[in-house]
């Protein structure tokens, strides 16, 4: 809603600018393109005065866009900035658990949510990693998966750190072929990621196609996949 009407706003200013410079151009040339206007209006005091009030008007109107197109993209700069720490996890630079949240908002008001696929990512030894390597090694891991993890669901859907380890993943019109290309994809990128790490990532996905479970509570169907996840 603030992003509309920031562009709707910014549109405006855009056309008022535009319109005062044309007003300007064309009062400019009606001036000074009519010798008999011109020679009138240098020579009449009062005329002159008036004309230069209004050019100077002219000059203070543009000056006042150009400073709320600034105060404009202040104000675009500190949204984007409140949003980015309202939505995004601190650490791993990926949406949040208030993300995820939203999303389940989006699809608990969703009408049919028949062909979602939804995984739960865990890695699976990032404890180890912490206690081998220490607690910055763990934050590193987290950080490096979470690019991965971002860059390959980019393709599919929505990926979010749900809590410490665990990333959840929602796909739209995901049936089994869907899911392991994805899953796939996604473990092809650890292995390559492993190869040159310090300490290898490993992980665990539990998937959940909704074509075969039939959910139409979006809870109940995160619900079951951690219930699968625990297995």
């Amino acid at each position: 809603m603030r992003d509309d009407y920031f562009r709707s706003y910014k549109m405006f200013k855009f056309i008022q600018l535009a319109l005062l410079v044309i007003f300007a151009v064309c009062f400019f040339l009606f001036i000074f393109l009519d010798e008999n206007l011109r020679t009138s209006v240098f020579s009449n005091k009062v005329l002159l005065t008036i004309c230069v009030f209004l050019w100077a008007f002219m000059l203070y109107s543009v000056a006042c866009i150009i400073m709320d197109f600034r105060l404009l993209e202040g104000h675009i700069v500190h949204d984007h900035v409140l949003k980015r720490a309202v939505y995004v996890d601190t650490l791993t630079g990926i949406p949040n658990r208030f993300s995820c949240d939203q999303i389940f908002e989006k699809y608990e008001s969703a009408a049919d949510i028949s062909t979602l696929g939804c995984a739960l990512i865990v890695i699976d030894n990032l404890n180890e990693i912490n206690t081998t390597h220490g607690r910055s090694s763990g934050n590193i891991a987290l950080k490096d998966f979470s690019s991965v993890v971002e860059r390959i669901s980019a393709h599919y859907g929505f990926v979010g750190r749900n809590n410490g380890n665990e990333f959840l993943v929602v796909i739209e019109n995901c049936g089994s072929e869907k899911m392991d290309k994805f899953a796939s994809e996604l473990q092809k990128e650890i292995d390559i990621y492993n190869r040159s790490a310090n300490y290898e990532i490993r992980i665990k996905i539990a998937k959940l196609l909704n074509e075969s479970q039939g959910f139409k509570d979006f809870r109940q169907m995160v619900a079951r996949l951690y219930g699968i996840a625990k297995v």
